[in-house]
């Protein structure tokens, strides 16, 4: 196993303040679920990340793209999840994205009828993007895809170079 270099102590450096940003948020959470699972994931691919930077491990550039792909990803297909409240006297509110609804839209009404008729064209209400929400919601999507990938990329690190040791010593 190689020593660590100033490169991987930055990985584990940056795995570390994950885990302190996922305690805090869980430490704010009240129990919460979007705060549960945003805390959890940063613990969870921050632990990987100092596992990687603190014992001299490397990913290769691909485990690195496929984690930016999957938390690309992520983040777009959590607009799937949507949340809508009416409150306020017939206010709508409308958010998209997972743990946070980071695209909205809303409007207000006179009548409850009126927010009926909201509800049931939402596509025609004006979209905003919560650009702070945004990179929180990022930064959850690849780090659950920093707990997946990196592990795997190790681990068929790991089966190649028992395969190529496998095969030298079938040669000899």
């Amino acid at each position: 196993m190689t020593l660590p270099s100033q490169r991987t102590y930055a990985v584990g450096f940056l795995g570390t303040a994950s885990m302190f940003l996922g305690v805090l948020a869980l430490s704010a959470s009240g129990g919460q679920s979007h705060y549960l699972a945003f805390s959890a994931s940063l613990c969870t691919g921050g632990v990987v990340l100092a596992w990687l930077g603190f014992t001299g491990r490397r990913a290769g550039w691909a485990a690195w793209s496929v984690t930016a792909a999957l938390g690309t990803a992520g983040l777009f297909l959590s607009l799937l999840v949507v949340r809508e409240t009416v409150c306020c006297m017939f206010g709508y509110h409308r958010g998209m994205g997972y743990p946070w609804g980071w695209l909205d839209s809303g409007a207000s009404a006179e009548t409850m009828e009126q927010i009926d008729a909201l509800r049931a064209h939402p596509w025609r209400l004006e979209k905003t993007v919560d650009w702070p929400k945004v990179v929180l919601d990022g930064l959850f999507w690849w780090h659950i895809a920093v707990a997946v990938t990196m592990p795997l990329s190790q681990a068929s690190s790991l089966v190649a170079q028992w395969r190529s040791r496998r095969e030298a010593r079938m040669a000899s």
